[in-house]
């Protein structure tokens, strides 16, 4: 009988013991871990990353890839297809491989066509006011990243060739243009 209630109390103390420890941890104040900030290091506004230095899968040097982009934006927001190849820089650039990244091309089709016209002609198509991509496309084409439009989907659209922004290269159609990248060793990304 004895046994029994000293291993009893030697229970409850150990609980009792667990219980403190416990509390005592809860108690001490937990400084959260600060948020990653933001970063546009190369196009200013759009793309922003994150630095991840404990990622596994890094950058690495060269390739060269193609963001084929269907997806229309939301009215007076940048196009994802266009605001994905900013991101692309961005990350090189945050990594210090800007010299080193890909070759990268955006080829704008099917509803995304809009995000390549002027003003006027994006009002009409797009549902009405400006060009919202107009300042992202003149900083892809300052930092070497080709912006193509199809040429077929601007016309079917109802708009015509002389409606593409400055510095929007013209394809013969987005079907070609994949068509001859993919035989050229260009990988692929769909933004649809």
């Amino acid at each position: 009988m004895f046994m029994i209630r000293c291993l009893r109390l030697k229970t409850v103390c150990v609980a009792a013991a667990l219980v403190a420890a416990t509390a005592s941890l809860s108690a001490r104040a937990v400084e959260p871990a600060a948020a990653p900030q933001v970063e546009f290091p190369q196009i200013a506004k759009y793309g922003g990353v994150f630095r991840l230095p404990a990622a596994e899968e890094r950058p690495r040097a060269g390739g060269k890839v193609v963001f084929d982009t269907t997806a229309a934006a939301p009215a007076g927001k940048p196009n994802r297809g266009l605001e994905s190849a900013a991101r692309l820089v961005n990350i090189y650039a945050s990594e210090q491989l800007g010299q080193a990244r890909p070759r990268i091309a955006v080829i704008l089709h099917f509803n995304a066509t809009a995000a390549a016209l002027g003003d006027a002609a994006h009002a009409k198509v797009a549902g009405g006011g400006p060009n919202p991509n107009r300042e992202l496309v003149d900083q892809l084409v300052a930092n070497g990243v080709e912006v193509w439009v199809c040429g077929q989907s601007v016309i079917r659209g109802g708009s015509a060739i002389a409606d593409v922004l400055p510095g929007i290269r013209i394809a013969h159609s987005a079907m070609i243009f994949n068509m001859n990248r993919q035989a050229d060793g260009w990988s692929t990304l769909g933004v649809h």
